[in-house]
């Protein structure tokens, strides 16, 4: 049950170059939408790099599994490659390397170049940007990172998923997070419930069109505007309500 947000991101079109960022916001988890956006690319065979600091593999599968796909089935196949940043990160930190970014750009280059002898896309996910402020990187040295994903996805791949998380309005974490909505095509907004926990809804999630504003043909259609909707978890995946129908 992945095709609602499947036909949200436009992922059945053509996505090359397209910059998706899912934002979450009071502390809702979002790792969903990552796990529907890997199903999806099983299911066409095409190639990602998940690259994570907040999720790890054992979490990946054991979702995936619910929602009936093999992610190490098909790591063992090269078409996901599973790249650990926290571990790298952690790593380089016990060296005091003082080009560690470039180090991690570096390393990310070699493994999308490695993949894309085997496939022509390389699709690339990001999964905890947060995270990267609690390794001890300030905000330049992050940014920076994206950009250069930014630029390795245009490079190589039809579309790249940054996931962050905000810990408040006034935290370094809101600040990458606007920082990523600017060069989003797409922003996804994910937030709990303010009444608290109910059976018929998990939280709202607003999508916004961002990258439509630069396009002509859409600049005055109803694409511009955000779409609101409420979802709700299955072990199998999510659905999407309209506001008001639950």
């Amino acid at each position: 049950m992945s095709s609602d947000i499947i036909a949200a991101l436009h992922l059945e079109r053509e996505t090359l170059g397209s910059v998706i960022v899912a934002k979450e916001i009071n502390n809702c988890d979002s790792s969903f939408i990552i796990s529907c956006v890997l199903g999806h690319c099983i299911k066409n065979r095409n190639a990602v790099i998940l690259i994570s600091t907040h999720d790890s593999m054992a979490h990946y599968q054991y979702v995936g599994s619910k929602m009936n796909y093999n992610l190490e089935g098909h790591m063992e196949l090269g078409l996901i490659s599973f790249f650990d940043l926290g571990e790298e990160c952690i790593n380089i930190l016990l060296k005091k390397d003082n080009n560690s970014i470039q180090y991690l750009i570096s390393k990310l280059n070699e493994r999308i170049l490695k993949i894309t002898e085997k496939y022509d896309k390389v699709n690339i996910i990001l999964d905890g940007v947060s995270h990267l402020f609690d390794m001890d990187f300030n905000l330049k040295s992050v940014n920076h990172m994206c950009n250069e994903l930014v630029n390795l996805s245009r490079k190589y791949s039809s579309f790249i998923l940054f996931h962050c998380n905000v810990a408040s309005d006034d935290d370094v974490t809101n600040v990458m997070a606007n920082l990523l909505s600017h060069k989003a095509h797409i922003l996804l907004e994910v937030e709990s419930l303010k009444s608290g926990w109910s059976a018929d809804a998990t939280g709202h999630l607003t999508i916004k069109y961002i990258g439509q504003k630069f396009n002509i043909k859409h600049m005055y259609t109803m694409e511009l505007k955000a779409s609101h909707y409420l979802f709700k978890l299955f072990d199998r995946g999510v659905k999407l309500f309209a506001p008001g129908t639950v």
